[in-house]
């Protein structure tokens, strides 16, 4: 009987012979080895690795996997975004499901007693139309090659905006719906390689999710010692004094893949 989930692979992922693991790479991922926070932009339209030095990945298709991922979260600033400028939120969520801001947060700064009946959350208080607290997730991701052979040596933060989260389109689907999918198959998200491409009709930009292909038990194997590796939780920690606004959001949030969830369990 043909799995379910391997009949959506075959129907979605390029007819290329699968991959291996680089075995060039240590079998091993060292807890020390990564002292540089490495995160993942898609400023433009374009991927872009940003540590000590940016380096531009191109337009994509990019293939990862993704090790971690943390609650959906809020975030406010008081003062209108520009760019090129980083500046701290004013309030903000670690886990938008709380309902309150957190506790880091000055008295001063928090914009209501709960985020559900927030000023800052009603459509129309922020530019365009939207909100001016945004949602946004923060996930772990291991990049491979374009022929995807994954490669290990580093694990990287990328931070979606709401845009890449939410969305139901089967055929452009966000982080949410891309992770119902694979939760359906009874799937591990980390046992698969995504492809991430732009969303080519998004104003902003957007990232779809689908799968690319399985993973092989070599490279399934790296994938846990990398989501085993402290430094990879510390990427999907909310560290809001880092990162400048993320652009517009969109009306409404649902369940969110939850803790550090690499898949979603409805409770």
């Amino acid at each position: 009987m043909t799995d379910p989930f391997d009949s959506l692979l075959d129907e979605l992922q390029p007819k290329v012979a699968k991959p291996v693991v680089d075995t060039n790479f240590v079998e091993e991922v060292e807890e020390t080895e990564e002292a540089t926070r490495l995160r993942l932009s898609i400023r433009d339209g374009v991927f872009r690795v940003v540590g000590e030095v940016v380096e531009e990945l191109g337009s994509g298709p990019l293939k990862v996997v993704i090790v971690k991922a943390a609650p959906v979260s809020r975030i406010y600033y008081e003062q209108e975004y520009v760019e090129g400028e980083t500046k701290t939120p004013t309030c903000w969520s670690s886990d938008a499901n709380s309902g309150v801001s957190s506790t880091a947060v000055l008295e001063k700064h928090r914009q209501s007693n709960t985020c559900f009946n927030c000023p800052q959350n009603i459509k129309g208080s922020g530019q365009n139309g939207t909100r001016a607290c945004r949602f946004q997730q923060r996930i772990a991701v291991m990049l491979a090659d374009e022929e995807g052979v994954l490669q290990p040596d580093h694990a990287y933060h990328l931070p979606l905006p709401a845009t890449s989260v939410f969305g139901k389109d089967q055929k452009k689907m966000g982080l949410q719906t891309y992770a119902r999918l694979i939760d359906s198959q009874s799937a591990l998200l980390s046992s698969i390689m995504t492809e991430l491409s732009f969303d080519e009709d998004s104003l902003t930009p957007k990232l779809c999710f689908k799968p690319f292909r399985v993973l092989e038990e070599a490279e399934f194997k790296l994938v846990k010692q990398m989501q085993n590796n402290p430094h990879t939780k510390s990427l999907v920690s909310f560290i809001p004094k880092v990162y400048g606004n993320n652009g517009p959001s969109v009306d409404s949030m649902f369940d969110v893949v939850e803790g550090e969830g690499v898949y979603v369990r409805d409770s």
